[in-house]
């Protein structure tokens, strides 16, 4: 079973960072029964969405999950890829925390989601 969804998201950034938004479609995959899935999301352009003043518009983004059940019972693995090209002109502070503090939170906000799943 699959499916697919068409999203509009805000992001906001820090000051003095522009807020980017991101319209991207995301397919869900089921891969094996019952336990591995693929979530796969990439920007989209094919429909017009207006754009909101002060807001930069993400052009190209992808991104893949994928979970598979841990084979010992305890737990699920988790894989990603990700790529976003923010726009714009980042400086050096905000791309150094992005990689030292920003994905490391995502992973550790992913790893707890999934940790609570089904509680």
């Amino acid at each position: 079973k699959q499916w697919y969804q068409r999203r509009v998201r805000g992001v906001a950034y820090p000051w003095p960072m522009s807020h980017r938004d991101y319209v991207f479609l995301r397919k869900t995959k089921l891969i094996s029964e019952p336990d591995r899935w693929c979530i796969i999301g990439r920007s989209d352009s094919s429909e017009s969405v207006d754009t909101v003043k002060s807001v930069v518009r993400v052009e190209q983004y992808e991104q893949t999950i994928a979970f598979q059940r841990n084979e010992s019972g305890g737990g699920t693995k988790v894989f990603m890829y990700y790529f976003d090209n923010p726009g714009g002109s980042l400086p050096t502070w905000l791309i150094n925390w992005a990689a030292k503090t920003g994905v490391p939170q995502f992973m550790t906000t992913l790893k707890n989601a999934c940790e609570k799943y089904g509680q």
